[in-house]
């Protein structure tokens, strides 16, 4: 079993995992978000990041350790470690934050002191409006900035676009620091598509495969070993890439010729995501 997405440590499994691997102590989790703007996902307590959890993020809760709240993110599965204060009781989202980064004021008043930032994706609780604000949990947000789920957009890569220049950061998830697999995955998550963590999820369960060197289409997504990017049409991709240490738009070609000759990486897979989303 992948680790990264098996919910077992040595003090508690999840009940799913009963009659599947031999523990002590089996829980069936409880229901619970992130209720911090985003958060580490770490790979073991006060261990290295895997991933970013953004707020409203849906997560089982196992219990803790030491402060550190070992849970499982229920759009990916993926597991890990965040600081248990991060976590909150799950509540119902009204709206979700349909741009790169927004504030959080005081008051519905674009002059009253911000109290905080959320990331794209970030999935709120509406109470009530003000001044085109929406009053949510931690404060008042501009309703500018926020899309019901029937609202988002069905093109991945207008939501790539929204995060071009964004600063690379390895395992981030968000406009302050996004890596390759992180900027797939909020695209793909915002249309409404499922979508795994980690890039060699991504090539193993997304789409369907296209003979390597097949044009390249809106939408179609390219894999090397650690690595994806996103064709924005035949000629070129956007990703988030170490090289710039940035998301940026790359002639296709070039970065494949880059890649192999700086990483001799080839590569790997061309895949088309199902349905009519270019149709």
């Amino acid at each position: 079993m992948d680790p990264r997405l098996t919910p077992a440590n040595e003090f508690v499994a999840c009940s799913s995992l009963r009659g599947k691997i031999k523990h002590l102590n089996f829980t069936e989790g409880e229901n619970y978000q992130i209720a911090v703007p985003f958060v580490d996902l770490l790979g073991t307590p006060n261990g290295k990041r895997n991933r970013q959890l953004i707020y409203g993020s849906k997560v089982k809760y196992f219990g803790d350790t030491n402060g550190w709240a070992f849970i499982q993110n229920t759009y990916d599965n993926y597991v890990g470690y965040v600081p248990r204060k991060t976590i909150g009781l799950a509540a119902e989202e009204t709206h979700i934050v349909a741009t790169p980064i927004t504030h959080v004021f005081e008051e519905p008043d674009i002059k009253s002191k911000n109290i905080e930032i959320l990331p794209l994706g970030a999935k709120v609780s509406g109470q009530s409006i003000a001044n085109d604000f929406l009053k949510m949990e931690l404060g008042w947000v501009s309703a500018s900035h926020l899309k019901q789920k029937t609202e988002l957009p069905k093109d991945p890569v207008e939501v790539c676009s929204w995060l071009q220049h964004a600063p690379y950061l390895w395992g981030g998830n968000t406009y302050l620091g996004i890596d390759c697999s992180g900027l797939i995955q909020i695209a793909l998550m915002l249309c409404g598509l499922d979508c795994p963590g980690d890039s060699d999820q991504q090539m193993n369960t997304l789409g369907q495969n296209i003979e390597i060197g097949s044009p390249r289409r809106r939408g179609d997504i390219l894999f090397w070993d650690g690595h994806v990017a996103m064709a924005i049409n035949e000629k070129q991709i956007l990703h988030a890439n170490a090289y710039h240490m940035a998301t940026v738009i790359e002639e296709t070609d070039e970065a494949i010729e880059r890649i192999k000759k700086q990483d001799n990486n080839c590569l790997l897979a061309h895949k088309r995501l199902k349905g009519d989303l270019y149709e």
